[in-house]
């Protein structure tokens, strides 16, 4: 399977698993640790996907998108940096922070499609006072437009990365990162453990 190939197929089921956060489901498949170690399995490196997919579950264990808050997008930040690494061969550790960018870059794309499925509230509540309570083609349509953006993002992060590979002096940036990488684990360990301090203190 050519690289272009698996960054369509893996683009694919980006989309399909981000709709699992809100649109259908809420399984969980969308979540770095599961996305992650998949397109890592697709894309032939599926230790380091997973590497990369927990430590990005660890940053994003506290966010969730409820009401009006739009949080970063766990499954785009683990595609883009699964791809960073397998596709645009980045090093892991940038192709880490890539993905982490990918994810908070993604809030305002999402602020939009909501904004968009806003728009149809009138004409769905028309619909409905007419006596017609047959939703589902605009499911179908808000589901269609989140997996089509999604997707569409994830491509154009794994174009943008294949650039960022070929730029001169891109290797000099590998010493810093590496080293940033490397404390990850720490800080994911040690934000679960505040978290979880606080938590038993509410209960106690």
């Amino acid at each position: 399977m050519t690289d272009a190939l698996k960054i369509l197929l893996s683009s694919a089921v980006t989309g399909l698993l981000g709709l699992d956060s809100v649109q259908a489901g809420q399984f969980l498949l969308s979540r770095p640790a599961f996305v992650g170690p998949l397109l890592g399995w697709l894309n032939g490196c599926p230790l380091e996907g997973a590497r990369m997919g927990i430590l990005l579950e660890m940053l994003y264990i506290d966010v969730i998108p409820v009401g009006g808050v739009v949080p970063p997008n766990g499954a785009a930040a683990a595609a883009a940096a699964v791809l960073a690494y397998s596709a645009a061969g980045l090093a892991p550790s940038l192709a880490f922070f890539v993905g982490a960018a990918a994810g908070a870059a993604y809030s305002p794309v999402e602020t939009l499609l909501r904004t968009a499925r806003s728009a149809w509230n009138p004409r769905i509540r028309e619909q409905v006072s007419a006596g017609d309570f047959n939703i589902s083609r605009w499911l179908a349509r808000a589901m269609l437009m989140e997996n089509a953006a999604l997707a569409g993002y994830t491509v154009c992060w794994a174009a943008l990365c294949a650039a960022l590979a070929v730029l001169p002096g891109i290797r000099a940036l590998y010493p810093a990162t590496d080293f940033a990488y490397s404390l990850m684990p720490w800080l994911g360990l040690s934000g679960l453990y505040f978290r979880f301090r606080t938590q038993a203190y509410k209960k106690g």
